[in-house]
């Protein structure tokens, strides 16, 4: 077992000059709350994709993780590509997690974890059905409800947004199949990006198997965005 934490992203919109995984919440920086919830549901390694203000993110969590460097960020499968080498010879459950989600729990992960190994599925998505859904990736199922692709918001039809489920960006993969078919995703969308959401499409179209593992918490999935966000939850 091992996980990727994403944590490249600029945070332009929290307006600091500060790394945005390294913004402190609680008495520690963002991203140490997910490291803690990994190491708490007994993940014994964890892998680091760093970008924005690397040096400065590798000198603030110290020399306990691994590392790597997104140098562009082209998008969060892009991200789990530069992880990729260090994943070589890696064939077990890897865990993929967003750092700016500081509220994840080491019983969700635990969860996701126990729904992915029971299920025998080559990936396991946490999601998290609401009301009136935020601006997240919408989970398209067919009519026996096999999952079949994650659209999100800014690509999506009406028909779509109609979708009250939507995906966390907390996933456990088989990292010996889900990995190599990463190179299978395209930029062509809204912005221009390689989605890591995109990866559903590619293994259903391939017959593999996808779960969901269903939140029931939607506060242990959120994201920290801005300084006004980070506020409330202080």
């Amino acid at each position: 077992m091992a996980a990727v934490i994403l944590a490249a992203g600029q945070g332009t919109r929290m307006k600091t000059d500060t790394a945005k995984v390294l913004v402190p919440l609680r008495g520690k920086p963002m991203v140490r709350h997910v490291i803690e919830a990994c190491r708490a549901a007994g993940v014994p390694r964890i892998i680091l994709v760093i970008g924005c203000k690397a040096a400065d993110v590798e000198v603030a969590l110290g020399p306990d993780f691994e590392y790597v460097i997104q140098y562009e960020q082209l998008g969060t499968a892009h991200a789990l590509m530069t992880a990729r080498p260090a994943l070589r010879d890696f064939e077990g459950d890897l865990l993929v997690l967003p750092g700016d989600a500081p509220f994840v729990t080491a019983d969700l992960l635990g969860g996701l974890l126990a729904a992915h190994r029971a299920s025998g599925a080559d990936a396991t998505i946490a999601t998290v059905v609401w009301d009136i859904p935020p601006h997240y990736g919408r989970v398209v199922r067919d009519a026996s409800g096999r999952i079949l692709r994650i659209v999100e918001e800014w690509d999506a039809t009406a028909e779509i947004k109609a979708i009250k489920e939507t995906c966390t960006s907390h996933y456990v993969f088989r990292a010996g199949v889900v990995l190599p078919l990463l190179d299978a995703i395209r930029d062509d969308n809204a912005k221009r990006e390689y989605y890591l959401t995109d990866i559903v499409e590619v293994l259903a179209d391939r017959g593999r198997r996808v779960e969901a593992f269903r939140v029931s918490d939607p506060k242990l999935i959120l994201g920290i965005n801005t300084l006004e966000e980070l506020d409330r939850e202080a």
